[in-house]
């Protein structure tokens, strides 16, 4: 009985913990800390409110994060078939079959001025969790593609062809706005 009672004051706790944390973040203008939604990505399908992150070869191209040794990494999902999530690791590009697709309406591209911007997206963590990861896109042949920032190197890996791309300059993070 008294187990019962501590769990539902636990769950009530919880709730309006969670209520009151958003509540102060949107009140002092940090953006909300539920709006990160990473939704499960099925081949073949789009999930609704998918972030797009660039075109290539005319094919709209998403924001997706895939697990690559043992870690989440960022990349970009394309249209039509919608069947991987490619993503830059170590001058290559791999092709992921399990993977999620970021979604919502409350992102930005942000042009990188030689740091990180306020309210980077999380996108993934690198060596062992040490670096996040964090969603960038850059302009490569006719398009924007979507890759992953690693703040260490300050630099944008965007995947293509096979192979990883990288760009110091001239790209974009994604933010919460």
């Amino acid at each position: 009985m008294q187990f019962k009672h501590l769990a539902k004051n636990l769950i009530k706790f919880n709730l309006n913990t969670t209520l009151l944390a958003v509540g102060i973040a949107v009140s002092i203008g940090v953006p909300a800390l539920a709006g990160v939604l990473w939704a499960k990505g099925r081949p073949g399908t789009l999930p609704r409110n998918a972030v797009e992150g660039g075109t290539q070869n005319r094919a709209k191209l998403y924001v997706c994060q895939a697990i690559h040794d043992k870690e989440y990494t960022p990349g970009k999902l394309a249209a039509p078939n919608f069947k991987y999530c490619y993503i830059p690791w170590g001058g290559k590009e791999y092709r992921k079959t399990t993977f999620r697709v970021l979604t919502g309406n409350n992102w930005k591209w942000v042009n990188f001025s030689g740091k990180l911007p306020n309210y980077p997206v999380w996108g993934g963590n690198e060596n062992n969790g040490k670096y996040d990861l964090y969603p960038c896109r850059a302009i490569l042949n006719t398009g924007y593609a979507p890759g992953k920032y690693y703040p260490p190197n300050k630099t944008c890996y965007v995947s293509y062809g096979g192979l990883e791309y990288q760009y110091k300059n001239f790209f974009q993070i994604l933010t919460a706005r």
